[in-house]
């Protein structure tokens, strides 16, 4: 992990964009923006024309009990509300299958982590800068918003060399057996299934941009959620979702179709996914809750190399249909 210290007009160099590190461009000056957000207070840094902030919590992190739950939002403890903390590297990426050629990784199940690109000047329009959501893309199973092909800065650079300035942020969100999990005893608050965690992630991102946005600049009533492939799909999954209704104003949609039917899992198969998993760590008991904890117990890295051995729901693709459920419906139709 690269930790860089910024100071006020300070030369720097290029570093590695991946996680735990940060892009940088060599002999430009870098200043350190501060802002308070929901949470927390972060310090971020100026490159060019653009004030960047990288790995800012949205979610609580999906860890030990809260794993395969519904996104939760993130709490700021006291302490943390008494300082300003860095958001000067990137966070890890959420568990996925190691590709081995350094374009990815570390990974850690505490990655609900957003970045966030805003022009350093001031809007001109009397409700901020218009605002692009970016959801990456990677079948589902793999991917994260700190790959370099995200790095919003040429993004928003070349928005205002256009005279078209826009606020962008990237989210993390949680993939494969992480993100698109359902078990007979992992039910919500009315008794429905739990399924598709990576889409609830995604809608807490979209909320706390809803509510965070203005600190930055930018118009929360001015915002468009875009994607590609997954993130693609991901977006018309919530332009049919009254679960993410006022959350965004407009959507493009790059590669990953609404109509792919050929990926749609129903509840019967994601239980039986959850059973072939406990069956190869040793967690087939026959009470359903005790075997959702024996579960829980496997690290993400075991879980993650064992899609290779059993089918998940999800590999390449999503699929859309109309069901009775939606929102949460997909990728399983629970």
């Amino acid at each position: 992990m690269f930790l860089i210290w910024l100071f006020y007009a300070l030369p720097v160099t290029i570093v590695s964009g991946l996680s735990g590190s940060l892009y940088l461009f060599a002999n430009e000056s870098v200043d350190s923006p501060v802002v308070a957000t929901t949470s927390g207070k972060f310090a971020g840094f100026t490159i060019r024309q653009t004030n960047v902030w990288v790995g800012i919590p949205f979610g609580a992190p999906p860890v030990g009990a809260l794993r395969w739950q519904k996104a939760q939002p993130y709490v700021v403890t006291d302490s943390q509300n008494d300082i300003i903390r860095n958001a000067t590297y990137y966070s890890p990426f959420c568990p996925q299958i190691d590709r081995g050629d350094n374009t990815s990784g570390p990974f850690n199940e505490d990655c609900l982590y957003l970045n966030v690109w805003s022009p350093r000047a001031p809007s001109s329009k009397p409700n901020g800068y218009p605002v692009m959501i970016w959801i990456h893309g990677g079948g589902f199973k793999e991917g994260s918003a700190t790959l370099v092909i995200y790095d919003g800065l040429s993004w928003t650079n070349a928005a205002i060399q256009e005279n078209n300035p826009f606020i962008m942020v990237s989210m993390n969100y949680r993939l494969n057996v992480m993100g698109f999990f359902a078990q007979s005893s992992l039910l919500d608050e009315n008794g429905q299934t739990i399924g598709n965690q990576g889409i609830t992630d995604q809608r807490m991102a979209m909320k706390w941009v809803r509510d965070n946005i203005a600190q930055f600049g930018g118009d929360k009533n001015y915002i468009t959620l875009m994607g590609e492939s997954a993130g693609s799909q991901s977006v018309c999954i919530h332009l049919i979702s009254p679960l993410s209704a006022g959350l965004f104003h407009a959507s493009i949609m790059q590669s990953g179709p609404c109509d792919a039917v050929n990926m749609l899992r129903d509840k019967s198969f994601a239980y039986s996914t959850a059973n072939n998993l406990a069956l190869l760590f040793g967690c087939n008991m026959t009470n359903s809750s005790q075997q959702l904890d024996c579960l829980r117990a496997v690290s993400s890295t075991r879980l993650v190399a064992a899609i290779g051995n059993v089918s998940i729901p999800l590999s390449t693709s999503l699929a859309f249909k109309d069901q009775e459920k939606i929102g949460e419906a997909f990728p399983f139709g629970l």
